[in-house]
């Protein structure tokens, strides 16, 4: 990897921490003559122009809003932690400033990440998508109310699921909402679907693993349980209300995200930290 000319700088404006954080940061970029775009993840739109790198300052959803926004370009992504867990993080602030060096001379480590591809199909036509996630769309019931979806797998009828809703993540999601929903941990750099039910009716629905080399469809079934009102969410930062017969088809996105790393990196390091294994 080159050296870092440019840097187009995520943050969210809504943290004190990310603020203060970001401002340290930019600081130090520019005592290196390096060139900086900030970007605030809180405004309605933003225009990326390109960089030789990204830095996102905040929480996970900080590192979504840039890896969505920057996939299309190329541009790895740095992730500072100045939120809550911090998953696709790669190291906190004080530890960015003593190795800003290496990281300008292009020494950091670039973690290839898939995406999902999610695109709705209604009465035979794309009516929104393809869209890309880095950790997962959900489709859900906004009221309290239960209802069924059917998903395919490769052309072939998997299950229908009668629940709250449906989980379909990366592995790089899989330590998020799918978690939450009693979802196993993967490795990020498999290449795999990972179809959570959210609280479903029956004992013997359990999530599932699918290779991401097919693609899965989910359609809204009509009828007595069609729910009136379903979204789905990209990320938890995109909505798409949903009707009855609508299908909702998830693929391998076609690009790969890249997250910068240092070399001592290590995912089982994180869990450990984050999910405090190993504790008594």
């Amino acid at each position: 990897m080159k050296r870092i000319k440019s840097v187009v700088l995520f943050y969210n404006s809504k943290r004190r921490k990310a603020i203060s954080c970001a401002a340290a940061i930019e600081r130090r970029l520019r005592a290196a003559a390096v060139r900086v775009q900030k970007v605030c993840v809180n405004d309605p739109a933003c225009e990326i122009k390109q960089g030789d790198a990204a830095v996102a300052v905040g929480g996970d959803g900080t590192v979504l809003y840039a890896a969505r926004h920057v996939i299309r370009l190329g541009i790895p992504v740095l992730g500072i932690n100045a939120g809550g867990l911090g998953f696709l993080s790669g190291m906190e602030q004080k530890d960015f400033l003593k190795n800003a060096e290496l990281f300008l001379a292009g020494k950091f480590h670039r973690e290839k990440r898939s995406l999902l591809s999610v695109s709705v199909r209604r009465a035979g036509r794309t009516v929104f998508g393809p869209q890309p996630a880095l950790n997962d769309c959900v489709m859900r019931n906004p009221e309290a109310r239960a209802f069924q979806l059917r998903a395919s797998f490769g052309g072939q009828f998997l299950s229908d699921y009668f629940g709250d809703g449906l989980i379909v993540s990366t592995p790089s999601g899989s330590t998020a909402y799918s978690l939450a929903a009693s979802g196993p941990i993967v490795m990020p750099d498999l290449e795999v679907f990972l179809l959570s039910p959210i609280c479903p009716h029956t004992l013997t629905h359990r999530p599932i693993a699918l290779s991401a080399a097919k693609e899965l469809e989910v359609s809204v079934r009509p009828g007595n349980y069609a729910p009136r009102a379903l979204s789905l969410s990209i990320d938890g930062q995109e909505n798409f209300g949903l009707e009855p017969e609508d299908s909702v088809l998830v693929s391998r996105y076609p690009r790969s995200f890249e997250l910068l790393v240092p070399d001592n990196f290590s995912y089982f390091d994180i869990l450990r930290r984050k999910l405090s294994w190993g504790e008594r």
